[in-house]
């Protein structure tokens, strides 16, 4: 589904390694790089707002 939202083009640095496993998860699941960089964040975004009040020692909750 397309949403026509307003947009911010957000430009990213990884380190090449990181880039090679963005890029072989993004092939794996049939996205597009920045398509899969956008889903990890929403994702990630919906995981901290269910849990961010609990995750005092979730390392996945960045403070």
């Amino acid at each position: 589904m397309i949403v026509d939202d307003p947009k911010k083009v957000v430009s990213l640095l990884l380190p090449f390694d990181t880039y090679e496993q963005v890029q072989k998860l993004a092939k794996n699941t049939e996205r597009s790089i920045p398509s899969y960089i956008r889903q990890i964040i929403r994702i990630y975004l919906q995981y901290y707002t269910e849990h961010a009040q609990e995750g005092k020692n979730d390392p996945l909750i960045v403070k």
